[in-house]
């Protein structure tokens, strides 16, 4: 890729914020030794009342380089030229006239010649009226080149005047150029429609050409740059994958990314909180963005109104906060926008285990000039539980979508969603609560309640079981023995969820190379329903109380004598909004292209949850929420006692504690980013956030008061560096990226807590290949995370604030293309993530939520084209492996392990441009598998499902 050159514009804007530019570039000027030294190169000619063609050509030879210019110009002018050991730049100033720029890409100069200049400007759209957003439009053998913005909107400016051809290039389109002349102070409109390349069919039968992962983003940056322009490590699965592999929510899109495993689908979770849960780089991270805004609250997880979802890796404060990212990353969600087209498609599909579904897609114009445009997508969805309790998961959402191109400077998105869920007899969470260190931590009070002597009391503990294999006779899961066919539980445990988001945008071009954007997104949830789990109850519990009635004091045998099932009611609500206004621009000073953004940001939550408790017992010991205990062997005469009546019941005849809690956030940020291509080989990032969060404090409606109120300002920088020794091809990346955690409290002396910091540094490798048909990105990273909040030794009833924490790791995406109907994609990562400096219990330990340290993924499609005669079938083959991880994992308690699986899926489909049949099979093997980190849920069994598509 060569360096854009365009020119600033002198408009009042610009004059406004050029020196704020110049502050932010001016830390890459020592760079530009390779462009100063071609045009500090000394020569002498001598040649008199010459053509200035021919004086530049004769210029170019001395000078060992060739130039660029307009030649028209500059037909029919002569000049002398006598010269002695004077550099190239200042004869071409006196020859050339000095308003005359040049800039340089190896030993090749680029001359613009005066004023006289041009621009091109249109859209780009597919055959089917979709925008070709993200891909490239260059001019030919020059320097000048852009990417389409999300609507196919592009802009050259600052052209020299004369005749170029004009290239479009897009992965899965048949590329398309054309001759243009560029007219001196003339903007050139220049509409494309772009076709699909052979065998590329619709929304509803995808085939092996369409890039099943993107190679651009515009919210990775803020900016729409390409991957290879981007020193972050980011993974965009697009619809043509989802479609491709028929699947329906987030959490199997995610799973073709590297580095990224499932802890939590998000299908049981109360209002406040956002949805799927995963591990990314060991640490947790979920899917809480909306077109790059702040959406932390539950949502759909159906995939109907998504064009792609976006991995983003790695600590991401810098421009998206600390509210919606983890020092793991991100995940963000893109929805599908409309189109110029009348269309439309619907998809039905059905299963085992009660799955059926139906979703449509519709867009439509609104006017006859195609400026007003609306789509409209929804779902309904059921899952029966494979478990025996007959439990579901029933999930509509109805998802409408507007565009209004109010003229060609100004455009208005509309993007909504509204969701009601509901979940009966879902599978209970089951959580190792009386770990060996909890126990003897509460043998110590309930000894000392029978008037025995501490030296006894110490004693007896001593003799506790101490570790997870002494307390429950087991180290992994796979020797747990739990049937995960066996729900515990009643279909008439049902929690609710209901959300609707409403995200208006407006964008405006503000002058030739600047654009504003302003965004903003209001949600709101509710939810109600039963939180519930199970615990694994150890032998030595039941066994020791009844000793010690009797004067003994006996633990038993190791094992897993009970579970114990505990409730509350909950009902919760939330409300969330987020006013964002970015300033972007693609500028030169110099000959420096500069691609910035600039942006404001205000985002505030409020939340408010009850809690209804009852009081139970734990073997006649007084312990809230909890229900009863049931056999872990044998017969359990109160299996089906667990349900709605019950509970109500437990919650009106002894009543616990009532909760009442509520909270209010707001943070104010301003952000700056800067791409500067140094020369065409070289581009520097640099940006910094400044992050001021205001949290009001928890208030608690039992005791009417209002705690933890508190202030924090932070800073997050982030760097990038490329190299490209092959441009286009190779990108050689490093990056430097930040984040933080707002930290609640003061230490010992009374300090207040600053925020937690986070800081990663990264480097790799990333390719693209025969047009993108073969990229790869090759990365290795190493965060560091310091100031957590620990536990003061000296002072126990105290924290401090030194503690660190760990995470390296490296991470392998290949996606291939290597013949027009096969699509190959492959992931591998490995991760090392440590406790460092922390409480005793975990120090020096690999964190339960830091997921497996191995993960591989992969994904093989074929699609049969017409000179088979298999023609229109396609096959797909797949699979995700995941490495031990753990439940428990303290000092001295030991690890419970929840064991590698290998879960394999496979796809058959016959696709027509009107309508496609299929079949997919989940969990091939019939695999038995675990997934979470502190809370555990055993996962779904085989699943064959069948789908039928038809284009309207």
């Amino acid at each position: 890729m060569k360096t854009t050159f365009i020119t600033y514009s002198k408009s009042r804007f610009n004059r406004l914020i050029l020196p704020i530019l110049l502050c932010v570039s001016s830390f890459h000027t020592p760079s530009m030794a390779q462009s100063s030294d071609l045009l500090d190169t000394k020569i002498s000619i001598q040649l008199p009342n010459t053509e200035l063609i021919n004086i530049l050509d004769i210029i170019a030879e001395k000078a060992g380089c060739t130039f660029s210019y307009n030649s028209k110009a500059l037909e029919g002018k002569k000049a002398s030229a006598n010269y002695r050991a004077t550099p190239l730049k200042e004869i071409l100033l006196e020859l050339l006239g000095p308003e005359t720029q040049f800039q340089t890409s190896g030993r090749q100069i680029f001359i613009r010649l005066g004023k006289g200049v041009g621009s091109v400007v249109g859209t780009v759209k597919t055959d089917n009226g979709l925008p070709g957003a993200f891909s490239t439009i260059r001019l030919r053998n020059t320097p000048y080149r852009v990417m389409t913005d999300s609507i196919g909107y592009y802009r050259l400016s600052d052209i020299p005047i004369g005749n170029y051809t004009l290239e479009y290039s897009g992965m899965g389109y048949v590329p398309y150029n054309t001759t243009i002349e560029i007219a001196e102070n003339n903007v050139l409109t220049l509409n494309i429609t772009v076709q699909a390349a052979d065998h590329l069919l619709d929304e509803i039968t995808v085939t092996g050409n369409r890039p099943v992962v993107t190679d651009s983003s515009e919210y990775v940056a803020k900016l729409p740059l390409s991957n290879m322009e981007n020193a972050q490590v980011y993974t965009g699965i697009t619809n043509t994958l989802i479609v491709q592999q028929k699947i329906y929510n987030i959490t199997d899109a995610v799973s073709n990314v590297p580095g990224i495993t499932i802890l939590g689908t998000g299908t049981t979770n109360s209002a406040d909180y956002g949805g799927a849960t995963f591990s990314s780089r060991g640490f947790t991270t979920k899917s809480a963005v909306f077109n790059g805004l702040a959406l932390n609250m539950y949502s759909s997880h159906d995939v109907a109104n998504l064009e792609k979802i976006e991995v983003i890796k790695g600590p991401s404060a810098t421009l998206f906060g600390n509210i919606v990212s983890s020092y793991g990353g991100l995940v963000n969600r893109v929805t599908k926008k409309p189109y110029e087209l009348q269309g439309g498609s619907v998809e039905m599909a059905g299963g085992s285990y009660g799955f059926h579904r139906i979703a449509i897609d519709m867009n439509t114009p609104l006017n006859t000039d195609h400026t007003f445009l609306s789509r409209l997508n929804a779902v309904y969805q059921n899952q029966n539980s494979f478990q025996d309790n007959g439990g579901y998961y029933r999930d509509i959402l109805v998802a409408p979508s507007f565009r209004y191109r109010m003229n060609d400077r100004m455009t208005i998105n509309l993007n909504t969603e509204i969701n009601h869920s509901k979940n009966a007899g879902a599978a209970l969470p089951i959580y190792f609560n009386y770990v060996p260190s909890v126990i003897k931590g509460s043998l110590s009070t309930a000894l000392a309640g029978f008037g025995l002597p501490d030296e006894t009391i110490q004693q007896i503990i001593a003799a506790a079981p101490a570790t997870v294999a002494e307390t429950f006779g087991i180290t992994s899961l796979k020797d747990f023995g739990f049937d995960p066919s066996r729900s515990y539980s009643s279909n008439d445990l049902v929690s609710t969820n209901h959300s609707v988001v409403v995200s208006p945008e407006v964008h405006y071009d503000l002058a030739t190379n600047w654009k504003s954007t302003t965004s903003a997104i209001f949600g709101s949830a509710a939810s109600e329903g039963y939180s519930l789990r199970i615990s694994p109850v150890p032998t030595m519990i039941p066994v020791f109380l009844a000793g010690i009635t009797e004067g003994r004091f006996d633990f038993g045998t190791p094992g897993i004598a009970f579970f114990e099932r505990d409730a509350r009611k909950y009902t919760s609500n939330l409300e969330t909004y987020q006013i964002q206004q970015n300033f972007t621009g693609d500028f030169a000073i110099g000959s420096l292209r500069n691609r910035m953004v600039i942006g404001l940001d205000y985002y505030h939550r409020r939340t408010s949850s009850y809690y209804d408790n009852f009081v139970g017992s734990l073997f006649g010991i007084p312990q809230e929420q909890t229900f009863d205990m049931v056999n872990a062997t044998g017969e359990t005469p109160n299996y089906y006692d667990f349900n709605r009546l019950a509970i109500e019941d437990r919650i009106q005849r002894a009543p616990g504690t009532k909760q009442n809690f509520s909270d209010d956030q707001s943070v104010y940020s301003s952000y700056i980013n800067n791409v500067l291509n140094i020369t065409g080989q070289v581009i520097a990032s640099a940006g910094l956030r400044i992050d001021r969060f205001i949290n009001k404090g928890v208030y608690n409606g039992t005791v009417n008061e209002t705690n933890g109120a508190y202030r924090q300002t932070a800073l997050a920088p982030k760097f990038g560096l490329i190299y490209q020794p092959l441009q286009d091809r190779i990108a050689l990346f490093g990056n430097y990226q930040t984040s933080f955690t707002n930290q609640e409290g003061s230490n010992f002396e009374g300090t207040p807590f600053r925020p937690e910091k986070a800081y990663q540094w990264e480097g790799g490798v990333k390719t693209s290949f025969f047009d993108g048909h073969f990229t790869s990105t090759l990365s290795y990273y190493d965060i560091r995370v310091e100031d957590k909040v620990r536990t003061d030794i000296n002072h126990p009833l105290f924290r401090i604030q030194d503690g660190t924490q760990i995470s390296r790791g490296m991470e392998v995406e290949v996606l291939g293309n290597p013949i027009p109907d096969l699509n190959i994609l492959l992931g591998y990562a490995y991760n090392n993530s440590k406790m460092t400096k922390a409480d005793p219990l975990v120090e020096g330990l690999r964190p339960i939520e830091a997921g497996p340290e191995h993960q591989l993924n992969f994904w093989v499609h074929y699609h049969f084209n017409e000179l088979t005669p298999l023609n229109g079938f396609s096959i797909g083959f797949g699979g995700n492996y995941a490495g031990e991880t753990f439940t428990v994992n303290y000092y001295p308690d030991g690890a419970l392990a929840i064991p590698a699986y290998t879960v394999l899926n496979a796809k058959l489909s016959f696709d027509r441009p009107k309508y496609s049949f299929g079949v997919r099979v989940n969990n091939l093997t019939n695999e038995r598998f675990w997934r979470g980190s502190g809370t555990i849920l055993p996962q779904m069994p085989r699943q064959f499902l069948a789908t039928l598509g038809i284009k309207i």
